[in-house]
């Protein structure tokens, strides 16, 4: 059953990207689509490009990322693609080359720092633009708890996914993407990807001078199994996936629209994770919206090495 999409109440309960930056299309002469660049470049103006590439060298050594703007390709410094510090003789954390690494075909804000119209060059900043945002959303109390925000998928792994909410780069865990047990964020988001979020909680370090957010997909919706689960009949058997097993607790969503779990099993061989079985539903937990059981029965084993 695919995830019920978000509730929008009003303008003034979403906070939006603003796209309208785009003063030419990738249609627009070369002369144009530079001129342009160059004009965005002395007014420290937003754009929005995709990440084309992972990291790469210049010809000096200078580790970039290449962002595609409507087919001029605007090279940015690794340090300024994320506001994370490192020590100058350093080399790129880890954790940095990561996020950059899953960033293929994100959509990115940046600005323009330096514009060589003659050689078609350029070197533009993802910082400047995240904090130019953070000053527009964040410091002014635009982003409180409760709100909807607008966010860009920067990248997913199996169990978190990380999103750029208005200038701030913040992970999401699979338990707060969705009301639906899944195996694999990436069977409902991918890199490029815009999402609704709502934001649970929001703080500033001043030491750092830095803003954090808290957001769950999940809860930007209501839960759309409400309505299945009540409609499940007890002591009846029911069609269903594992999408985890933790603990010896097997995590199941059921064809019918319902997530449920169990630590029993009847079958010969223990379930694994992405196996089709049978599943005998006892009762519900309507408080935390599960039904409860146990598994007779595997109904075909995923092949799929695990």
């Amino acid at each position: 059953m695919p995830p019920q999409a978000p509730r929008r109440q009003g303008s003034d309960d979403l906070l939006e990207l603003n796209d309208l930056e785009r003063g030419v299309t990738r249609e627009d002469s070369e002369d144009a689509k530079w001129g342009y660049l160059a004009g965005a470049a002395r007014r420290q103006q937003i754009l929005t490009g995709i990440v084309s590439s992972g990291i790469i060298q210049t010809e000096n050594g200078l580790p970039v990322c290449p962002v595609d703007f409507e087919g001029l390709r605007i090279l940015i410094p690794i340090r300024e693609m994320v506001l994370t510090e490192w020590p100058e003789e350093d080399p790129i954390p880890r954790s940095v080359r990561i996020q950059i690494g899953r960033m293929l075909g994100a959509t990115i804000d940046f600005i323009p720092a330096a514009v060589d119209i003659r050689n078609r060059a350029a070197v533009g900043s993802r910082k400047a633009a995240m904090l130019q945002r953070q000053k527009r959303y964040y410091a002014t109390g635009r982003v409180k708890p409760g709100i909807l925000m607008a966010c860009r998928v920067l990248g997913v792994g199996n169990n978190t996914m990380t999103v750029e909410a208005c200038g701030v780069d913040t992970e999401i865990y699979a338990r707060n993407v969705s009301w639906e047990w899944f195996s694999d964020i990436a069977d409902l988001h991918s890199t490029g990807d815009l999402v609704v979020a709502r934001v649970m909680d929001v703080s500033y370090n001043e030491e750092r001078d830095v803003y954090s957010v808290n957001l769950s997909i999940k809860e930007a919706s209501e839960n759309p199994d409400r309505a299945a689960l009540e409609k499940i009949t007890p002591n009846s058997n029911y069609f269903g996936v594992v999408t985890g097993v933790k603990d010896r607790v097997f995590f199941v969503r059921l064809q019918v629209g319902v997530n449920a779990k169990t630590k029993l099993y009847r079958s010969i061989d223990m379930p694994s994770r992405l196996d089709t079985v049978s599943f005998r539903v006892t009762g519900v937990d309507e408080e935390n919206g599960i039904a409860l059981g146990f598994i007779t029965r595997i109904i075909k084993r995923h092949t799929r090495l695990r």
